[in-house]
This record gives C-alpha cells, structure tokens and sequence, in this order.
C-alpha cells in the first residue's frame, strides 16, 4: 500500500485528484468539470508541478490517469463492436422474414447461419480478446444491446431451422474459442451475461408476432399457429420469474401486446378464415377488448 508522505497537505492531495480526473475525464461530465472548475484545475496543476519529480504520490496519480484512459479507450471500441453485431443482426432478421414459402426459408436459414457464424468468429471473439484481462461486467453496458440483438436473430434462426429456441449455455458454448500461437495455445470465452439472453428473448416476441402475421398472407395457417403458441409459452414462462429487474420488466408490457396482435390475428383466422382471403384478415381487428388487469397472468 502506498504510503503518503509526512506533512504532505490534504488540500494538495483533493487538488491532484480533481487535476488528474480532469486529464483523464471523457465521459459527459468532463465539460461540466471544466466549465465550473477553471480555478480549482489551475490551483491543481501548480501543485503538480510544484511537488519533485519523483514523489511517490505524483507516479500514483499519473498511474490512475493511465488506467482510466485505457478503460475509456477499451470502451469505446466495445461500443464500435457492439453496433457492428447490431447492424449485421439486424439485417439476418430481415432476411428471415423475407423468406416466404418453404424453398426460400431453408435457403434463408442456411445464408443466416453462416453470417452467424462470422459474428461469433468476428465482432463477438474481438469482444472476448478486449475483456480477457478486464472483468466483464464493467464493460456490460457497452456490449448489452449488441449481445440482445444478436440473441434475437440466432433464437429466430433456430426456431425457423429445428423449431426449438437454443438455450443459453448452448449459445454460450457457441462463444468458446481456441487462440493459438506459435508455442501456446490457450482457450477464450466471451462471456454472455444471463440477463442479455433473456431480454433478447423477450425481444423474440416481436419477430415470432411479425412472422404469425405475415404467413396468414401466404396461406401458411399453420405456421401462424406455432408462433402463436411459441409467443405465449414465452410470455408464460416470463410471468414466473421473480426479481426479473427493470429492464425485464419493461419489455413485458411489449411481450403482452405482441400475445395480443398474434391472438388477435389467429382469432381472425379461426372464426373468420372461411367467409374472408387471407389478405383481408391481416387488416381486420377485433371487435372486442381484453379487460384483463395484468395481475391475472395469462389467458
């Protein structure tokens, strides 16, 4: 432990730390710090220059500085990663919904596949190699929208390929590498928070509602059936968990009105599937209003 020497001010010290957190500041607070603070980072810096060149508690604080611009520098391109795995999910979701009839879909499936595949040796092992000597979890804001995007198009995949939602300790494995060198080899993971693969779940919803939608216009009754029934058991499966958090129990509220529109088009479907083309179903709704209060559960 470091040990500061005797008769050295506590004033001095509260000034090197406000001197040396502004040099290193990049976040949205550094203007509001150099906007309120001119007096305070002058009285700061002559004291930095004041003390000797080799004083312990100087090389401390140089240290600190260091450290916290490499952590902001490793975030920012998390950050840049993150939103390539994004984009490129994004757009292997598009393709899956392109797919109407069943050549397309199994033509579909396999070119998202392999695009999946080029993130998990891309964008998501470059994550792994930035965190392998950080703990995870300080960097788990920057990569959390990343990792749920990524978790939506490879359930959707799995779904439309084997009609089975991949679990997570699967999707974790799929993030195990092997790094080779020329004289060591040594494994890598990069680690998929829980709580990612659960709010890309329930993103999920959205895309199974989108797909039970679009296959009435092709004819497809049964496809829409199965993502009905996909929809709800996930809903269901979400109302017993206890202590989800808030992010979770935010995406509720859509999870419920993504059971309402499929229920609604599947009731379309049933009753009115006789008397009405399928095009004209998608556009009908309800008569009637659900006025169930959300402490009942599902229904």
């Amino acid at each position: 432990m470091l040990s500061i020497p005797s008769g050295f001010s506590f004033y001095i010290l509260i000034n090197l730390i406000n001197f040396f957190g502004i040099m290193s500041g990049r976040g949205r607070h550094r203007g509001y710090r150099q906007r309120n603070n001119h007096t305070l980072s002058k009285v700061a810096k002559e004291t930095a220059n004041s003390l000797p060149a080799d004083s312990p508690v100087l090389a401390m604080f140089k240290d600190i500085a260091v450290k916290l611009t490499d952590r902001q520098d490793r975030h920012e391109r998390l950050v840049k990663l993150s939103r390539d795995i994004t984009i490129e999910s994004k757009r292997i979701i598009f393709l899956l919904h392109s797919a109407i009839t069943t050549e397309s879909s199994e033509k579909a499936v396999k070119e998202a596949n392999e695009r999946l595949d080029k993130l998990i040796k891309g964008p998501i092992k470059n994550i792994g190699i930035e965190l392998e000597n950080s703990p995870a979890y300080l960097h788990s804001r920057a990569v959390t929208a990343g990792f749920q995007e990524y978790i939506e198009a490879r359930t959707f995949c799995s779904i439309m390929e084997s009609k089975v939602i991949i679990s997570w300790p699967e999707v974790q494995k799929e993030f195990t590498y092997v790094i080779k060198n020329e004289d060591s080899e040594r494994s890598l993971v990069t680690m998929l928070p829980q709580i990612d693969y659960m709010l890309g779940l329930a993103d999920l919803t959205g895309e199974l509602m989108r797909k039970a939608i679009n296959s009435i216009s092709s004819g497809d009754s049964h496809e829409c059936f199965s993502a009905c029934q996909f929809v709800r058991d996930l809903y269901t499966g979400y109302l017993g968990l206890f202590g989800m958090g808030k992010e979770l129990a935010r995406k509720m509220t859509t999870t419920r009105n993504n059971v309402d529109k499929v229920e609604a088009a599947v009731y379309a479907l049933r009753v009115r599937g006789g008397e009405a083309p399928p095009l004209l179903l998608i556009q009908s709704k309800p008569e009637w209003e659900r006025e169930h209060s959300d402490d009942e559960g599902f229904y």
